[in-house]
């Protein structure tokens, strides 16, 4: 990686904008997972992944990307400049004593406003899944309490279903309870229809024994007054 910029690192100009250097970062971020079986035990995608990563943190924060750039400015006038005012103010051991103090100085500041931006970045990743799972938990508290609704509505419904089978039931037991008094009345009066029936039968062929009896006797008393004896007695 030596050599290269952070913009080099994440494949995006250096006029990129903060949507298309977060694109880029989650692209090579997805595709050098070291999560991934086709990468697994590489520690090249790994240090490449890390680079990503440490590139992203500083350029997709608005203000270490700013003073970012001002460093890639300056180191590339550093020639000129060095050159200029070591002929005119200082001498070489000054210079060189000023510039490790500025790169162990500048070391530890950029040192840092890294960690400051690895903090910012883990508090959003933070906020943003507690908010998911914020979000989360009142979907699934608004599926209980339509669940519950449902169940309770379900409920409601079986119970007047059940209301009316049992009063169904009831009515037909009553109407089977009426037909079959009203059976057994009409059984009744069948029988005393049949037994007055059978009365007026044996009625009448009494009447029509006693006729024939009497016919009988008046044509045996024709006969005998008529012939002097009864024939047919």
């Amino acid at each position: 990686m030596a050599g290269k910029t952070l913009y080099d690192v994440l494949e995006v100009s250096s006029s990129a904008s903060a949507e298309t250097i977060r694109a880029a970062y989650e692209r090579l971020s997805a595709q050098l997972d070291p999560r991934k079986p086709e990468n697994a035990g590489n520690t090249n995608v790994k240090f490449v992944h890390d680079s990503i990563k440490e590139a992203f943190l500083t350029l997709g924060n608005p203000t270490l990307r700013a003073q970012y750039d001002k460093k890639l400015a300056m180191r590339a006038q550093a020639p000129v400049q060095v050159v200029e005012v070591s002929e005119v103010f200082w001498t070489v051991p000054k210079l060189a004593t000023l510039v490790l103090v500025v790169i162990i100085g500048g070391g530890f500041y950029w040192k840092h406003q890294r960690e400051v931006a690895r903090l910012e970045a883990e508090q959003a990743i933070a906020a943003a899944k507690a908010k998911e799972a914020e979000a989360k938990a009142k979907a699934e508290a608004e599926q209980a309490r339509l669940d519950l609704a449902k169940q309770q509505q379900d409920q409601i419904v079986d119970e007047q279903q059940r209301r009316d089978r049992e009063q169904a039931l009831r009515q037909y037991s009553a109407d089977q309870r009426v037909n079959a008094n009203a059976n057994q009345a009409q059984a009744r009066q069948d029988r005393i229809a049949d037994q007055q029936r059978a009365r007026e039968e044996q009625q009448a062929a009494a009447n029509a024994r006693a006729q024939a009896a009497r016919d009988k006797a008046e044509l045996c008393r024709m006969e005998r007054a008529r012939y002097g004896r009864a024939i047919s007695c």
